[in-house]
């Protein structure tokens, strides 16, 4: 299969499991499109009239039984700076490790398994060496980026420095290098496909917004502050090559924070597509209703260290959190207010210290998650809305309208505020759950139309809301305990 066949295939459907996951994007673009050649050829001309590249005679590996020059990612052998086996060409997934590919230990073709050759050519390079200190002066002040990040990025740069980079290629496919000499080469996969968060922008610009230069109001708008998220094994790309290819050129913006994640496992092994251990997020979303998966990959984001996917946890914090915890407080209070009150918010009248506490607490918490988000602490800002529940189910425990009817107005006026205020803050991470509670308070808004200040609104006294229905479905346990055992035949299969 050719690259581009391979694009066209998947395109399609990683577009449509986004998009059934509730992910929008302004643009969904591709590097395969004439718009990005055109932007890496303006962009690594400029670098070049800069003097930032220079040709340079290079080895290069040759499969001599496939015939061919083969790329990075088609060498594996042992890591030169850890030991690990079984690592690419170009960059160690155990260390984080980048190197040249000739430094690799027990090199072999992963087309066919032979020791490849060493042959000779004229490639193109940047002058990383130049802009080490540019890009650490960058990173120093960027305490804001998580630990793991600032600290291996700091070190990398303080102890190793960079070294120049070969960033051509004799492939036939991807962007033509731009440089004299360089006819028949590509610009290296990686030195290219950074610069697919620019021509995205100029795609959008163009075909979207109708409006051809808008894309230089958010790249080279110095109020800009540009977010990147990113798994652990793109470390170095994001928080080193990145900005030191917009230092070079010098009309961009840098990142304002390189957000990256630790890796997902799967019931304590590395996910692996070839081995079969690995859940699809088709098959997921064939199964599962998109909030819940979306409520526990939140839940289990690998922030700060490598998690687990594990089934049966899987299972306690759907049952036990999202529907034991926030979905049995909602339908609590709406339930009430549809059937003891006729679906009508009533007037509090004068509200106690108690009442006002749980107000001021409710605002307290959007607040904190307001931070937590700004912060990119997703994890914790979960928590916030698992919080906020928890408090308003005390407050309703604590009050028992169904026992002492001369609380009920007064109490269940205070919690409509707070579901309200649910419905707002929860859309971030379960959006379609969000656009049911607002038809549920009879609120004719969509979920993308909400914005942070819309929790601190008040449902008026008199505002009638609709009928309730349970927001989730329970996990089924036995459903999980098969899931379970498929997962420990294939375990027994690959030992």
């Amino acid at each position: 299969m050719k690259p581009r066949e391979l694009c066209d295939k998947y395109y399609p459907l990683q577009k449509e499991v986004f998009e059934k996951l509730g992910i929008s994007f302004d643009i969904f673009s591709r590097t395969s499109k004439p718009i990005h050649y055109e932007v890496v050829r303006e962009f690594y001309k400029k670098l070049w009239e800069k003097g930032y590249i220079y040709p340079k005679e290079i080895k290069q590996w040759w499969c001599p039984k496939d015939k061919m020059v083969l790329p990075d990612r088609f060498v594996k052998g042992t890591c030169p700076k850890c030991g690990a086996q079984d690592q690419y060409g170009d960059v160690c997934e155990v260390c984080g490790s980048w190197y040249e590919s000739f430094e690799i230990h027990d090199p072999r073709c992963t087309l066919c398994g032979d020791k490849p050759e060493i042959i000779r050519k004229i490639h193109f390079f940047l002058k990383l060496s130049t802009l080490s200190s540019k890009v650490l002066e960058y990173v120093r002040d960027k305490k804001h980026w998580r630990k793991a990040t600032y600290n291996k990025t700091i070190s990398w740069l303080e102890k190793e420095g960079l070294r120049d980079k070969d960033i051509t290629r004799d492939y036939e496919w991807g962007p033509p290098a731009p440089f004299p000499g360089s006819e028949g080469q590509v610009i290296y996969n990686w030195a290219e496909n950074l610069l697919g968060y620019i021509s995205a922008t100029r795609d959008w610009a163009e075909n979207v917004l109708n409006r051809p230069e808008a894309w230089r109001d958010f790249w080279m708008d110095h109020e800009t502050k540009l977010y990147c998220f990113i798994g652990k094994d793109n470390l170095f790309f994001h928080t080193i090559l990145f900005p030191a290819l917009l230092i070079a050129h010098g009309e961009y913006i840098l990142p304002y924070n390189v957000v990256v994640n630790e890796f997902v496992n799967l019931e304590g092994e590395k996910l692996s597509t070839s081995r079969g251990w690995v859940i699809w997020l088709h098959d997921l979303l064939a199964e599962y209703e998109p909030d819940i998966i979306r409520y526990y990959a939140a839940a289990i984001a690998p922030e700060t260290r490598d998690t687990d996917f594990k089934w049966q946890d899987f299972a306690d914090k759907i049952n036990g959190e999202l529907i034991g915890t926030l979905g049995n407080f909602i339908h609590r209070v709406l339930r009430f207010t549809y059937e003891r009150m006729n679906g009508v918010i009533p007037d509090p009248g004068e509200l106690d210290e108690r009442s006002k506490e749980m107000l001021d607490t409710c605002c307290n918490i959007v607040e904190q998650l307001k931070q937590k988000i700004e912060a990119c602490e997703f994890r914790d800002g979960l928590k916030e809305i698992l919080h906020l529940a928890q408090e308003g189910n005390k407050y309703l425990n604590e009050k028992s309208p169904w026992r002492n009817p001369e609380e009920a107005q007064r109490t269940m006026y205070v919690l409509i505020q707070v579901i309200h205020a649910l419905a707002v803050i929860m859309s971030p991470y379960l959006p379609f759950t969000s656009q049911k509670l607002l038809e549920y308070l009879n609120i004719d808004k969509n979920v993308n139309e909400l914005r942070w200040s819309d929790a601190e609104k008040t449902l008026l006294p008199g505002h009638m809301i609709k009928e309730p229905k349970p927001l989730f479905k329970k996990i089924n346990e036995r459903d999980i305990r098969e899931k379970i055992k498929k997962l420990e035949e294939i375990r027994k299969s690959l030992s």
